[in-house]
This record gives structure tokens, sequence and C-alpha cells, in this order.
């Protein structure tokens, strides 16, 4: 509630603009023919921003920083170097300059702009954090001007990622927001890759048409895997001298099943209030599924958290293994030869292919405190950086990460702007603890047997009430902006 009249007086100064209504289509139905035809840049019009500068506030651990959307110079690579145009060819063009400043640790961005939101100190402009990383509190301590209200972001277009921001907009309030400015919300969806080599050995080469006719399934997948398995070392038990047909980590790589299969954890209504998902027999027969094939089948082989696989691709020991899209980056370097595809379906009755983008794939966020002036400069930088990487960043990065030194796969190309477009959020994973709710495929799947129904219904009063909490701070703030 403090935090809700601390942002009141900031809201009160900046002025507000109306709710930009958009269409009710998804922005990724603006073709590309359309897009030549018309000049995006242009029709934000001429702006002069006096050389001021704009101050970034970024997220920067060991696994993820502000190498995404920054580039200090042109070193070559192509990713940094069309990244370090973008940011430059924004700059001349409304005469600005682009300050970067970061945190040092998980939750350290996050930390630097609550301290300067309550000292009044107006450090940042513009921030790039991890909403994961702030947990519920990046609602109920309403630190962001709602991104509705910024002028010049057209969230119809197809630079804009609308199932994000339409996900995290309860009641006309927005608080962060995706678009292909960030590079981490392709880097860091999730993924399968499978050994080449492997495929030709168990004539599976057909994997990729196997995908495009719908048939990708969970009953399909178990079977590639268990057919590709072995016991080299013929001791009677799974261990790391054998091959199996699937590696993966058993936490943020092994819940994405449940994204797979087009679950959402929790939803915010303004009607019925807090809805949680996972109670449906899909759900449960998925968790069975996992349990069958992770501990009893010896076709899948752990790998630790945040931690690089035992068995090297080069020894063509895997044939699928569960990655971040980023993680193609240093597969490019191996001998043996992968194909990218997306994490298999429910059944053949399923719509499309999802996966879930995880947490370090962030999103921009304005602090409630900028003036006015301030968040409409923001709100142009942020549309013309987020055109210009729809136009050259992410096309450029998908090619790159799928191409070996010699050849390009556009088998590889093809299925990786499938899984994009099946990219799933959930303020669920956004926004809860640790072996919360979410997480209960990683926390309990095993100890329960696959059976998870008593174990999710003895979480769900103390979900359903820490969500009630965000609820009303989501309800708070949107009376703000009204």
């Amino acid at each position: 509630l403090a935090a809700i009249m601390l942002a009141t007086s900031f809201v009160a100064s900046c002025g507000s603009t109306e709710t930009p209504e958009g269409d009710t289509t998804t922005g990724e139905t603006t073709t590309a023919s359309a897009e030549k035809e018309r000049d995006p840049i242009a029709e934000l019009g001429d702006h002069d921003l006096g050389g001021r500068t704009i101050r970034m506030l970024s997220h920067h651990d060991a696994l993820s920083d502000e190498r995404t959307i920054w580039s200090t110079e042109m070193n070559g690579d192509m990713i940094n170097d069309i990244i370090y145009k973008r940011n430059s060819d924004v700059q001349d063009m409304y005469n600005f300059k682009l300050e970067m400043n970061t945190g040092d640790g998980w939750a350290a961005d996050y930390s630097k702009l609550k301290n300067s939101v309550l000292a009044g100190s107006r450090d940042y402009d513009l921030c790039f954090l991890l909403p994961f990383a702030a947990r519920a509190n990046i609602v109920i301590d309403g630190l962001m001007y709602n991104m509705l209200e910024v002028p010049h972001l057209r969230f119809d277009e197809a630079w804009w990622h609308r199932n994000v921001n339409d996900l995290f907009t309860f009641d006309g309030y927005l608080p962060f927001v995706s678009s292909d400015m960030l590079l981490s919300s392709y880097q860091y969806a999730n993924a399968l890759i499978f050994n080449k080599k492997i495929a030709d050995d168990y004539g599976l080469n057909d994997i990729y048409d196997v995908v495009r006719s719908g048939k990708w399934t969970l009953d399909k997948f178990a079977e590639y895997a268990e057919k590709t398995s072995a016991d080299l070392n013929a001791n009677g038990k799974a261990d790391v001298e054998d091959r199996f047909g699937f590696a993966t980590n058993f936490g943020y790589h092994a819940i994405t099943w449940q994204y797979a299969i087009g679950e959402i954890t929790v939803r915010l209504d303004p009607k019925e209030g807090v809805e949680l998902g996972l109670k449906d027999e899909r759900f449960y027969n998925l968790a069975e599924w996992m349990y069958d094939l992770f501990y009893n089948s010896g076709s899948v082989f752990e790998i630790e958290w945040d931690k690089e696989c035992d068995i090297k691709w080069d020894e063509d020991r895997v044939f699928m293994q569960a990655i971040w899209v980023n993680d193609l980056e240093k597969f490019r370097s191996y001998r043996s030869e992968f194909g990218v595809i997306p994490y298999a379906k429910y059944d053949e009755t399923q719509e499309g292919y999802y996966t879930y983008v995880d947490a370090r794939a962030g999103g921009l966020a304005i602090p409630v405190d900028c003036d006015e002036k301030t968040i409409d400069d923001v709100g142009l930088i942020i549309e013309a950086m987020s055109y210009l990487s729809h136009r050259d960043l992410i096309p450029a990065y998908l090619e790159s990460v799928t191409s070996s030194k010699l050849t390009r796969d556009e088998d590889s190309i093809e299925m990786l702007e499938l899984i994009n477009a099946g990219r799933r959020w959930d303020i669920g994973y956004m926004m809860s603890e640790d072996n919360s709710y979410t997480w209960v495929l990683r926390t309990s799947l095993k100890k329960s047997g696959g059976k998870l129904a008593s174990t999710l219904e003895s979480m769900t009063d103390k979900t359903v009430a820490n969500f009630e909490k965000v609820l009303e701070a989501y309800k708070g703030l949107s009376e703000l902006y009204k």
C-alpha cells in the first residue's frame, strides 16, 4: 500500500496518455511484405532529444547480462556488431547518448532501481530487468510506470511480443514489456537438439517431417528416446558410459514439458480472481509419462543444474538434449552435427508446439519516478530499437546459431521459427518462489511416483493467497491510471 501511495505522486507528476487499443490479433500477423511497403521508422516522425543522456540499468550476472542489448564497440562478431550499429543509429537519429549501468548479481539491478525510486534520486530512465529475480515484488513494490501509457509504443506490430505483454497486463496496468529489442527473449527459449549421426544410424532421418506433420508427440518422443538408448558397458544399469535417448536437467528444462502441452500455472482474472493450472487429466498424464521416462526407462541422462552435460556431444552418446537456444552457439563448434526441433506436444490434436522462455529473457521497464518528457523519449527509443531488431538482429541471429562454418541448415531455421511462434510465459513462473506450485515437476515428480494431484492440492491455498496479494497490487496500480 505504501508503494502504491508513493507511485501515486509520481504518476500525477508524469501525466498520462490514452492506453493504446491495438487490434485483437497478435503482433506476429504483420506480414513481411506489408512491412516492406512502409517505413516504420519514418512513421515515428522526426525527433531531437537535445543531446541528453538516457541512463539504462541492466541485469548482470554470470549467466546473462547486458550484452543482449548493449555493445561498447564493433569487434567483428556479427551479432555484437548489429547491436552496436542499432544502438548507434538510433542515438544519431534522435540525438541522445545511451549510458549503461549494471547490477552485479541475480537481483542487484532491481535493488538499485528500488533504492533509487525510494530515495527520489531518479538515477535511471530505462531498465532491462529480470522480473523473476524480483518475483511478486515486481508488481507489489509499485516501482514501474505503466507501459500501456508510454507514447510511441505500437503493440500491434510484429516486433512486439503480444502474448507476453497481454499476459502481464491486468486491468489496464502493465509493469514491463517484451519486444524484439530483447535478443534474450529468443536466446532463452527452451528447445531440443538431436544428433544427426545417431539419427542416421537408427533410421530416424524423418524427424523434421514428423514435426511438420504434427505427429511429434509425447509418445513419439519416448519411442525415439528408448530406441536410441543402449547399455554400452553391459553392466545392467544406466550410467555415464552408456548411450541415452535424452539428456536434460531436471529443473528449468524439465518443467518446460508442462508448457509444451499448453499448461499455464497461474492466471489472474478480473472476475474469477486467481486461477491455477496443472489440475487436469492432461497434466496428470504428463507427470506419469515423465516419471516412467525419466526414472524407469533408462533412456534419460540427468544434467546437473546450470552445468554442462557430462557426456560430450562429440561422443555421439546422446540423441536428444534439452537446451536454451543460446546454447546453440557452442554446439556449432562440435564435430557431430545437430538439428533443432521443438519439445513434443501432448498428442496430435494439440494445435501447435509450445515452449517456455526462461526468466533470463527479462523485460523492459520505465521507473515510476521518470518525468513526462523522459517517458516520451524512452518510448520513442524502445519502439525504434524494437523495429530495427526485428528487421536486422533477429533474422541474423536465428540463421547464425543454426549454421555451421560450412553449411546453412534450412530445416533447423524452420524449426526455430516454429519454436519462436510457440513461446510461452507464465505469471506463476515469474512471480513464484523456488519450490513452489509452478516447480512441482522438479520438486515432487520422483518422490510422488508421478502422482502429483495430492501434492498440488496441498499447495493450492498458499499459492492462491500469494497471488491474491499480487492481484490486489495490480488493482491498486491500475486505479492510478484511470
